[in-house]
Parts: C-alpha cells; sequence; structure tokens
C-alpha cells in the first residue's frame, strides 16, 4: 500500500518521462542485440568476403555511436523523475512539518527528522530514478537478448543461462537478511543524526560545564553500533550480491565447454558462437545490476516507509473540513472547568478552570513557577488543543474554528523567544518585509535604541537562535513580532523579565495603545512584576494548575492569598491592614 500510494500520487504524473525513456531504452537494448549479429556476419565472412567484413564493421561502428546517444538519453529521462520527485516530496513534507502540533515533535526527536528528509529522501530517488532504469533495462535487456540467443540455438541458451538463475536463487536468500539490516542502520542514523543536532544546539552548555567526555562517549557508543551495523550490511552485499557475477562467469565457462564442440560438429557457425559470448556479456551487467537493484529496492523501501511517518501524519485539527467562521473583532474567551494534561504525563497542568476573559481588556496572568501559566497560553492558543466544551469564543468552542484562521487572528511573545539566523527585520516580519512596518513595530517594542548600536541595525544578522543579542534584545525581538502583524488576541508569555523598569513602563503604555479601528484586541499579559499586572483590567492567580484567585489588582491585593503576598514582597511600602469582610474565601471570587 505504501509503494502504490506513494507511485500514484508522485511518479504516475510523471509517466511521460518514463514512456520517453523507456523508446531510448528500447533502441538502445535493440541496438546492443544487433551488434553481435553484424559482428557474427562480419566473423564468418572473413577470408572469403572482404566486402561483407567491411558493411558490417562501418555498420557496427555507426551502431556503437548510435548506442552511445540513445544511452544517455535514456538516462537522462529516467533520472530526471527522479530529481522532479524528491523535489516535490520535500517541499510536501516541509508543509507537513509547519502544520503538525508539538504532539507529533513530542514523539519524533528533531535529528530523526532531518535524517528521514535527507538521507532516506536521496534513496527514495534512487528508487525512483536507478531502480526504475534497472527494472526496464533488465526486461528488455532479458526479453531481447534471451529471444536473440533462443532463436540462434535453443538448447546452447537454456544450458547457458541456467547457471543465472542458480545465481538468482541463491541471491534471494539474502534480501531478507538485507531489508532488516537497512532498518536498523537507518534508525541508528536518525539517532546519531539527533545526536549531533543536540551537541550544536547546546554547544555552549556542554562546554561551560566541561561535559566534553561524556558526550564523546556517547557519540562513539552509538556510532560504533552504526558501524557494526554498517559492516554486515556490507557483508550480506560482498558475499550475496557478486554470486550473479560469479554466475556469469560461469555461462562463459559453459558456453565455451558445450558451445566449441557445437561448431566442430557444424551445428553452429564460429560467427554464432561469437554472437552467444557477446550475448552472455551483454547479459552479464544488467544481470549483475540485479543485486544493485534488490539494494535500491530494500532501502528505497525502508526510506519510503519511514518517510511515510511524517508526511501522512495526522494533524490535530479536530475542526475538520467545514469550521465555524471566527468573528473579526476582539474575542471574549469562556473557559468551563478546563482542565489540561500533557501527553504521557498522569499529573494535570491545568484543572478545572473556570473564568471569562472580556473582550478588548488586558488580562493578567499571575502564579508561581510551575503554576500552569504557560500552559494555559499554549491551550488558548492552540498550540496543545484542549478538551472539547472547555473553551469557548462567544458561543462557538474554540476547537470548532479554523486552526489556521485561529492562529492567524492570535500573536504571541513566548516566554523563551524562538529567532532563526537571519536579520532582525526577518525575524520580525516572518514573511514579506515592510519597512514601515518594522520600523513601527521594533520601536513599539522599545528596540530602537538597541538598533542603533548594532553594526546593521535592523539587517544585522542575529545568529545561531539570535546568540548575537543579549536575553533583552530577543525578548524584544520576539515581542516586535507579536506587534508586527494586526491581531486581535495578544498573547505576551513573562516578555517584561529581561527589562528595567523604565522600558517595562514603555511597553506597558505600548500595550494600553495598540488597537486597529479604534478597538483594543483582547490581551492576555503573564508576569512575575506586580507593576505590570496592576495596569491591567482583570488578574488571574494560579497555583499547581488551578485558579486559586481573580479580579482587579487593587481587591486582590486586599485579601490574603499568593497575589498579596507576592505584592508585599516587592513592595516595602506595608499594605494597609484587612477589613474584616475583605478576607473572603477564594472559592466566593472565583467565577
Amino acid at each position: 500500500m505504501i509503494l502504490l500510494r506513494f507511485f500514484k500520487r508522485y511518479v504516475v504524473p510523471l509517466w511521460h518521462w518514463y514512456l520517453a525513456g523507456l523508446a531510448f531504452l528500447f533502441m538502445t537494448n535493440w541496438l546492443a542485440v544487433e551488434i553481435p549479429l553484424r559482428m557474427a556476419v562480419g566473423v564468418d565472412a572473413l577470408g572469403t568476403d572482404p566486402e561483407a567484413v567491411r558493411t558490417a564493421a562501418f555498420t557496427i561502428g555507426l551502431m556503437g555511436l548510435a548506442v552511445i546517444a540513445v544511452r544517455s538519453l535514456s538516462r537522462v529521462l529516467f533520472f530526471t523523475p527522479g530529481r522532479l520527485v524528491e523535489f516535490r516530496l520535500k517541499n510536501d513534507i516541509f508543509d507537513m512539518l509547519t502544520k503538525l502540533q508539538p504532539s507529533f515533535y513530542s514523539k519524533m526527536k528533531a535529528g530523526d527528522i532531518v535524517s528521514r528528509v535527507s538521507n532516506d529522501m536521496t534513496f527514495v530517488r534512487a528508487l525512483v530514478g536507478f531502480g526504475g532504469l534497472q527494472v526496464f533495462n533488465v526486461t528488455l535487456a532479458l526479453a531481447l537478448t534471451g529471444r536473440m540467443m533462443m532463436q540462434l540455438n535453443p538448447k546452447l541458451t537454456l544450458m547457458t543461462l541456467l547457471p543465472i538463475v542458480v545465481g538468482l536463487a541463491f541471491m534471494q536468500a539474502g534480501v531478507f537478511a538485507m531489508h532488516r539490516l537497512t532498518r536498523l542502520s537507518q534508525t541508528q542514523l536518525s539517532s546519531l543524526s539527533d545526536r549531533i543536532l543536540a551537541l550544536l544546539q547546546g554547544v555552549q552548555t556542554v562546554q561551560d560545564f566541561c561535559a566534553e567526555a561524556a558526550f564523546q562517549q556517547r557519540f562513539e557508543k552509538e556510532n560504533l553500533e552504526f558501524m557494526e551495523t554498517n559492516i554486515r550490511l556490507a557483508w550480506v552485499r560482498s558475499t550475496i550480491l557478486p554470486m550473479l557475477g560469479l554466475a556469469g562467469s560461469t555461462c562463459i565457462y559453459v558456453l565455451l565447454v558445450v558451445g566449441g564442440p557445437m561448431v566442430q560438429r557444424g551445428e553452429l557457425t564460429v560467427g554464432e558462437l561469437v554472437a552467444f559470448v557477446t550475448f552472455v556479456a551483454q547479459l552479464l551487467w544488467p544481470l549483475m545490476s540485479l543485486g544493485w537493484l534488490v539494494s535500491v529496492f530494500q532501502r528505497g523501501y525502508t526510506s519510503l516507509g519511514r518517510i511515510d511517518q511524517v508526511l501522512y501524519a495526522e494533524p490535530e485539527k479536530p475542526e475538520g473540513s467545514n469550521p465555524s467562521d471566527l468573528p473579526r473583532v476582539p474575542p471574549a474567551l469562556h473557559l468551563k472547568n478546563l482542565s489540561f494534561t500533557y501527553p504521557g504525563l498522569e499529573t494535570p497542568a491545568l484543572h478545572g478552570i473556570t473564568a471569562t476573559l472580556p473582550a478588548g481588556k488586558t488580562i493578567g496572568v499571575y502564579g508561581r513557577t510551575g503554576s500552569g501559566k504557560s500552559t494555559l497560553l499554549r491551550v488558548l492558543t492552540r498550540t496543545w488543543n484542549p478538551p472539547a466544551g472547555t473553551v469557548f469564543i462567544g458561543e462557538t468552542d474554540i476547537l470548532d474554528l479554523d486552526l489556521d484562521d485561529w492562529r492567524g487572528n492570535t500573536a504571541v511573545a513566548p516566554q523563551v523567544p524562538f529567532l532563526f539566523s537571519d536579520t532582525i527585520a526577518a525575524n520580525v516580519a516572518m514573511g514579506p518585509i515592510d519597512p514601515e512596518r518594522v520600523n513601527v513595530a521594533t520601536f513599539q517594542a522599545a528596540l530602537s535604541e538597541d538598533l542603533k548600536a548594532l553594526p546593521e541595525g535592523l539587517n544585522t544578522v542575529v545568529g545561531e537562535r539570535g546568540i548575537m543579542l543579549s536575553g533583552g534584545q530577543r525578548q524584544r525581538t520576539a515581542l516586535a513580532r507579536a506587534l508586527y502583524r494586526p491581531a486581535n488576541l495578544i498573547v505576551l508569555d513573562d516578555v517584561l523579565s529581561a527589562v528595567d523598569q523604565e522600558t517595562e513602563q514603555r511597553l506597558i503604555d505600548t500595550f494600553a495603545s495598540i488597537g486597529q479601528d479604534g478597538q483594543q484586541p483582547t490581551m492576555l499579559l503573564v508576569s512575575h512584576r506586580m507593576s505590570a499586572l496592576a495596569r491591567t483590567d482583570h488578574v488571574l492567580v494560579l497555583d499547581q494548575g488551578k485558579l486559586v484567585d481573580q479580579g482587579s489588582h487593587s481587591a486582590l491585593i486586599n485579601r490574603p492569598g499568593p497575589y498579596r503576598d507576592a505584592w508585599s514582597s516587592q513592595h516595602e511600602d506595608p499594605l494597609p491592614e484587612l477589613p474584616t469582610d475583605a478576607a473572603l474565601p477564594a472559592a466566593e471570587v472565583v467565577q
């Protein structure tokens, strides 16, 4: 089924390439059969008909030149589809990788994915190009050459080809071992790729903690296992596949032993015996290539199965093919007993959260480390899909909205920003660059002064993961990215953690002024800074994945709880004495 689906989707549309290549391949094999026949005529005419010898030689020369031309064209026409399939397949896989949710990436490591898109793709290309060529080449060679040999002498043909049949049967014994070792080799290569990628991403950490020896030891162990597997695979190829070559040499021996006396008895001419030798020699290469063909198909089929696991992975889009329309206004979010547990874990990251987040308001989210703040934002932005019936936009379940449409209406500045090894402008725009909008976004993100100190301003290349920038600059670049595009929901996850108080106030003023067409977007602001949360309209207080309190900033600091404690720790001025009726249970203030 894997092969059928692959050929139907990618190979069949290129049928005209194969048809043209097959025509030239037929001409190649036809000429290869005709040349020995002309040679037989010339050999038999030696000493009796010089003109026939010259004619045969001239004809053979012309045919030889023609073989060079048609053989080259046949290879170009067969190999080109391999490149075209590789091109389209890589595009489709890349497109799929952009659609898959974190649940997929939590199961498959980055190095494994890279190995599938690079190494496995090479084997698939060989399957489509070289494999397709050899299938038709061997078929035509056997059909045309075998037919001509049978016409010359059926008995000698059967006796000559018998060793080849034995060699083919013997080679089949190694196919299963090659398949198993090929799968193991490619899995080990994926693991090595992931190990190298992890080192490249964290090389500074490895060096800072002098952990080079430990990482080297782990790599050497996996590399040794990979080498041993490939040595076993090479042993199978070197012992099993050459059997066809040995069978071909045996054919020549049988031909001389049996065919020589037949010439002496007048059952065969010298020219025909020479033609037989040439025919067998011509069959040797296609038959020997069967060994390589088996290897190509084994590796290609194995690689195709690994690529299929990425190409046909199911994106988590519960909205189906007919999603509900998304209103183009700042959304009001309603959380109804929202609980969420990460796959593979038993403890919920969020538990029973019920709250209303008004449209066009700035909602603060506070909680100690590990309280579920970032998880709440990931669920609301559908980085991870929430359970059905727990998050609503108005009266519509968020899972009924088109995921791409929802994300296109949402701007996110994550807690840990990721920058690509590109210019600051490209990192902000994440697509076509509008210089005016980039300037506005960087100004709003308080990044303008930093740009003046950089060598090329917005055109400065930030390096891998933004290594050329400080932590605060990376954070504000990610913030500028969120502010670059218009959005009705803006999610800011602790974006003020690496800025000073003056910059913080500038950013908070910016947040309050953001809007389009007179509408203030709904904004979620996660922060540990009370001065930032004091400027929000409403604050949610999380603790161990539960909503333990909510309300305005002034209300929260006037009743006991985690929020009041945090305010006290960040301010030297003592809080006023609490009135008797202010100490309300948390359950009474949670809506």
